[in-house]
């Protein structure tokens, strides 16, 4: 029987909080807008963009687009990449699996983050068969769409899957999938 290691991106594979950060702070001072980086973590932690800047930008009294700030916090994002810092320990599992285990990275984030990071190192991309992003998807964590996505692809059955989550989002997703999981600690 296959089995398949669908691994979350932000907070999981990597820690991307510090390049999030100051990505999305150099595009909201565009519009005016001023996050700290507590204010920040506390409303975009295991959250996509459209779950938590528009009420961001709104209790700032801010009129912007949030799609609009999002797409400029994604020209900035490619700058910050050197401030991720890689969950070393999952890149060696992942290097370390057995031959006939399939994966997947499913992430809500945006494939252009993704790929930027990715390219930040060349041996990171080829450890996944798949990559499901939050582009790839309508319905964000906590719903399972992008594991169901990622599944499908591989040809494998929730069952035969096991989630590497950080998230209280990330985790529901996985069990809502019906996978097996562990909550990774980075």
């Amino acid at each position: 029987m296959a089995l398949a290691w669908l691994v979350d991106f932000d907070g999981t594979l990597a820690d991307t909080s510090a390049a999030n950060y100051l990505a999305y702070a150099a595009a909201l001072r565009e519009v005016d807008v001023v996050v700290d980086r507590a204010q920040f973590d506390q409303r975009a932690f295991g959250r996509n963009w459209r779950q938590f800047l528009p009420l961001l930008l709104t209790e700032q009294g801010c009129g912007a687009d949030p799609a609009a700030v999002a797409a400029r916090k994604v020209e900035h994002y490619r700058g910050a990449v050197a401030d991720i810092r890689f969950n070393e320990a999952l890149v060696f599992l992942l290097r370390n699996r057995s031959a006939d285990t399939r994966t997947a990275l499913v992430t809500s984030a945006s494939a252009a983050n993704v790929h930027a990071a990715l390219a930040s190192r060349d041996d990171l991309r080829r450890l996944f068969e798949v990559v499901v992003t939050g582009d790839d998807v309508t319905r964000h964590k906590p719903d399972p769409q992008g594991y169901a996505i990622a599944a499908k692809l591989l040809g494998v059955e929730p069952a035969q899957c096991l989630v590497f989550e950080d998230s209280d989002a990330g985790v529901a997703a996985g069990l809502a999938f019906g996978a097996r999981l562990l909550k990774i600690c980075f």
